[in-house]
């Protein structure tokens, strides 16, 4: 039986961390993945055998996999066209870079073997230990390479409307405390005790977040937009891209159609026309050397004549011809901009690639991979931040997909911007990984952009879930994940925005961190020193 424990409460401990995420049963409470980070944390801690830490580490992480992300193994046959036992152990092995941060505290207390029970006597007796701990694993979790990056704090974001010290400290302020609280657990249930400088401090963080979130009332300017979700099937998205008459026609028609119909709000003039990733089937052959001189398809030009709107099309740019017939590089994934006119005014190129699905992760060896997998897509990584700005004079970003899981990456596009936007535009095609929480998931983790840059996002996707989120990362309406039809919204944007708008966290990021970090190891210092010197 004693054997058997552990494995029950690691299996808890998985589920419970599950909760604070878009999961299986539906059900979302924030606390739970702290409580499950300190069940896991408890028993590496609780055995000196590098193997058992190990083993209880992955079968922790499978339980999240289970519930959680199980979609990965479909997902990697049908976007990489990988067989089924490949797809299946490369899901597997995803948990080893879900909470890697485990793996490196086990390969620590590896090479403490000798003296890990004086490490742990000291861990449970000071809470500053419980302090560097939680600076650690905050540091590893934003730092290691992720592709669906899953941080500790991200559960905060159910009340995003109050999370201030976001727009100052990031994502990483919340998975500081939250991991300072999973330590100050396990501290309570080894030793009955815990700090009173972690535990006052995570109450105040708390109440201090109402305060911190920006109230200032601004002038605002109206900008009315339409997101095309068209809802096409993965097969028919794929035909269509492979030349298939009746798909592309099924295709165009339908964003067609859905795109020129009345704007729902009837007084106003639409101002902009959204159609999510790589919506158009046909590479754009744009005009390297003047975007305007580009031949745009008679599908835009009719749509922008019919509604005297700009648009905001994903599709793909086409980049080079190749010698020798393969189509390594050969395009970019894209956002293109066709004003009312009917010229193709701008472009973004995705820089933030997906592994096994728009490149591989074999750096030279990519190009020889390309002529032996026939089926992948192999994309050229943009490098430019454009600025997009619309006739009736609103400026936004765009990125693609995953990118907006990255704060780093949009830290990048906003500090390298010309101008500060007045929105962000993300365009996204969920339909790969089919009826799963993999939507509900993704839509989760980028709400956080919003509220570290104080900016509203426009999310567009193919199949669902198209959506509008406001500057406090609340979500204001949606279309439901295989609903077809159009979301029409008429927005209320702050009218003169400059970089004097822009967040600490945008300035500063991860580094805006250290001076508090640095702050509350010196009062810890402190009263350890008030402590000793009483003692003595």
């Amino acid at each position: 039986m004693e054997k058997i424990k552990p494995y029950a409460f690691l299996f808890l401990a998985g589920i419970l961390y599950t909760l604070g995420f878009p999961n299986i049963f539906n059900v979302y409470i924030p606390i739970m993945p702290i409580i499950g980070t300190a069940i896991i944390t408890y028993f590496i801690f609780n055995t000196d055998s590098t193997k058992k830490q190990i083993i209880y580490y992955l079968f922790y992480n499978s339980v999240i996999n289970l519930i959680s992300f199980y979609w990965i193994t479909n997902t990697l046959q049908e976007f990489g066209n990988l067989p089924f036992f490949v797809a299946a152990t490369m899901n597997a092995l995803f948990a080893l870079i879900l909470n890697p941060q485990y793996f490196v505290l086990i390969m620590v207390l590896k090479f403490l073997k000798k003296s890990q029970p004086k490490f742990q006597e000291l861990y449970f007796k000071h809470g500053i230990f419980s302090l560097i701990l939680a600076i650690i694993f905050t540091s590893l979790e934003y730092f290691v390479p992720q592709q669906f990056p899953v941080m500790l704090g991200q559960p905060w974001i159910i009340y995003s409307e109050y999370l201030g010290a976001a727009s100052f400290l990031g994502l990483p302020i919340f998975s500081f405390f939250s991991y300072l609280l999973a330590y100050e657990f396990i501290r309570i249930v080894k030793i009955k005790r815990t700090s009173f400088l972690n535990l006052i401090s995570i109450i105040i963080f708390i109440f201090v977040n109402p305060f911190l979130v920006d109230k200032k009332i601004v002038e605002t300017t109206e900008f009315n937009v339409r997101l095309v979700q068209a809802n096409i099937s993965n097969f028919l998205k794929v035909d269509s891209e492979k030349g298939g008459y009746a798909s592309v026609s099924e295709v165009l028609d339908r964003y067609k159609e859905l795109s020129i119909k009345p704007f729902e709000l009837e007084s106003k003039n639409l101002d902009l026309i959204v159609w999510p990733e790589t919506a158009y089937p046909y590479p754009i052959r744009t005009n390297k050397k003047d975007i305007k001189e580009s031949i745009i398809p008679s599908v835009f030009s009719k749509i922008v004549q019919k509604t005297n709107a700009s648009m905001l099309i994903g599709g793909y740019d086409h980049f080079k011809d190749n010698d020798d017939g393969t189509y390594f590089k050969t395009e970019y994934n894209a956002a293109l901009q066709v004003n009312p006119q009917g010229q193709l005014v701008n472009s973004y190129h995705k820089q933030v690639l997906i592994p096994f699905g728009e490149t591989l992760p074999l750096g030279p060896l990519n190009k020889w991979a390309s002529k032996n997998l026939p089926e992948m897509a192999f994309f050229e990584e943009g490098t430019k931040y454009p600025l997009f700005k619309t006739h009736s004079g609103v400026q936004f970003i765009s990125s693609i997909c995953y990118e907006i899981l990255r704060p780093e990456f949009v830290r990048s596009y906003l500090n390298k911007s010309t101008q500060r936007p007045h929105l962000m535009i993300n365009l996204t095609n969920d339909s790969w990984y089919g009826n799963t929480v993999e939507p509900e998931q993704h839509l989760f983790l980028a709400r956080w952009r919003s509220i570290e840059f104080n900016l509203p996002i426009l999310r567009s996707t193919n199949t669902g879930i198209s959506t509008y989120i406001n500057q406090n990362g609340k979500e204001i309406k949606r279309l439901e994940y295989g609903t077809t039809g159009n979301l029409d919204l008429s927005l209320d944007l702050q009218k003169n925005v400059s970089e004097k708008d822009s967040t600490f966290y945008q300035n500063f990021g991860f580094w805006g961190i250290l001076p508090f970090w640095l702050l509350f190891f010196i009062f810890h210092v402190f009263l350890l020193k008030l402590k000793n010197d009483k003692i003595n």
